[in-house]
């Protein structure tokens, strides 16, 4: 909420995420059940770029702070192929809510090359992202997203000599 009053623009604006409900005024929200059209951010932005930059910050840091970085990306490339200025621009890193840089959500695919050179000699990592501790990890993260998972417990990489090679190769862990 920006302005402390509440206002129903469209149930289309809703992400279903429910964080509205905990700072609404007390009876402002009921819920009910039925079908409705999904969620589409972009609907979303072109509501929100009439409303100021104040609003746009606000959305911008509720995606943000609530770890959903696919709808962030959608509303941020939505801003910048209109030429509106992005006011979160000097927080763009995607950290979890709890501010942790070890928890800071980092897709490293588009840094490797994929060459096998079949030797054995100086093995690179196959780690694809971080964070890799499955209670940091958020489950809307993009690397999630038609990937091979491979839960691991913490000891197996000492236990498995080969264990990027053979095992996280290809996979998000």
């Amino acid at each position: 909420m920006v302005s402390h009053v509440p206002r129903l623009i469209s149930d289309l604006f809703c992400d279903g995420l429910g964080a509205c409900i905990g700072e609404c005024l007390e009876d402002a929200i009921s819920i009910i059940e039925r079908e409705a059209e999904p969620y589409d951010e972009i609907k979303v932005m072109e509501n929100i770029v009439k409303q100021g930059k104040n609003v746009i910050k606000a959305h911008l840091k509720h995606l943000k702070d609530h770890g959903e970085t696919g709808l962030l990306k959608q509303a941020t490339n939505y801003l910048e192929e209109k030429g509106i200025e992005n006011p979160l621009k000097e927080e763009a890193s995607e950290q979890l809510p709890c501010g942790c840089p070890g928890s800071s959500v980092r897709d490293m695919r588009q840094d490797r090359e994929d060459i096998d050179d079949g030797t054995d000699i100086d093995q690179r990592s196959e780690l694809r992202q971080w964070p890799v501790q499955i209670h940091l990890v958020p489950t809307n993260a993009p690397y999630f997203e038609n990937a091979d998972l491979l839960i691991a417990a913490d000891y197996v990489p000492f236990a498995h000599g080969n264990f990027h090679r053979d095992l996280l190769k290809g996979k998000i862990l």
